[in-house]
């Protein structure tokens, strides 16, 4: 980490770049999970495509590591050159969220430099506070919170963390939830992404709905010419029909969409070698990461019969 802050940047990516592709060929388990995630995104591709955005994404996520080691030099002052607000999405809709008066719940996800997001936002003047898993190694989970929070942001482990989340808005302060990644049956419901059930969390639409915040989808676009922009959609309308359990359901899947179209949009930002699907609806449902790509194809030909 501290070498990537001392190389110029542009050096530093380089390396990573050619490291990640290394690493995409030779790190067959991620490979094989990133192409099977890629079969139920994208059937339409060839192989040779879905290698293709599998090995940009592992390439995106190899950047997040310059991006966090240079946290650091980041500033009021000099953020402006590396990231900037999107000028159709971007800070306006920030600012329409936050006119209303109520607490802010940012939807979001690992795209991009997902861990530079918080931190230009925050260097722009709009500092937050989101959600983390700590990491099993305590040293380094000290040295990124240090990273993490340098920038004016609050982080908050994941563990016991609704009586927190719950009290920052209820104060009216902004909080940002990534909600892309698989869950426990428990903590969850399975909501369709790409047209697949997949395990997700419900957390963000209970604390929207409980609390009656602005809920508004963030991402940083990938890096063009040097820069990133961060983009924000329009604030969302939370669906309230009377009953609770129905609108965590059915905002639930509304955020799935909102993020599955992003992925859509920019395929080799996301992160691919997640087991995005290991959770399976009940027990007659396959392990789709333990599918040959023929019965892969086989079973996602016989859900879209169905539907």
């Amino acid at each position: 980490m501290a070498l990537f802050r001392l190389l110029p940047r542009s050096l530093s990516i380089g390396m990573l770049n050619l490291a990640a592709l290394l690493a995409y060929w030779v790190d067959v388990k991620h490979r094989r999970i990133a192409r099977t995630n890629l079969t139920i995104a994208f059937p339409e591709l060839t192989p040779r495509e879905r290698d293709r955005i599998g090995w940009r994404s592992f390439q995106n996520t190899a950047r997040n590591l310059v991006e966090a080691a240079r946290l650091p030099l980041l500033s009021p002052q000099n953020i402006g050159s590396l990231v900037e607000y999107d000028s159709q999405f971007g800070l306006e809709n920030y600012l329409l969220a936050r006119r209303t008066g109520k607490p802010l719940l940012y939807l979001t996800g690992h795209f991009s430099a997902w861990e530079l997001l918080p931190a230009a936002h925050a260097l722009y003047g709009y500092p937050l506070s989101f959600v983390t898993r700590p990491l099993d190694n305590p040293p380094l989970e000290r040295y990124v919170l240090r990273l993490r929070e340098a920038s004016g942001n609050k982080t908050v482990p994941k563990k016991n963390s609704t009586r927190v989340i719950l009290e920052k808005l209820k104060q009216g302060e902004a909080v940002g939830i990534l909600m892309d990644q698989n869950t426990s049956p428990q903590e969850g419901i399975f909501a369709d992404l790409f047209g697949v059930p997949a395990a997700t969390s419900t957390s963000l639409a209970l604390f929207a709905l409980r609390t009656h915040a602005v809920v508004l989808p963030g991402f940083l676009t990938p890096s063009i010419g040097g820069k990133y922009r961060i983009r924000f959609l329009e604030p969302l309308d939370l669906i309230r029909t009377g009953d609770m359990n129905r609108d965590v359901e059915l905002n639930t899947r509304v955020f799935n969409r909102i993020l599955e179209g992003i992925i859509r949009q920019y395929p080799e930002t996301w992160l691919w070698g997640h087991k995005r699907w290991k959770n399976r609806p009940d027990e007659n449902s396959p392990d789709l990461y333990e599918l040959s790509p023929e019965d892969l194809m086989e079973f996602l030909k016989q859900r879209k019969d169905r539907r």
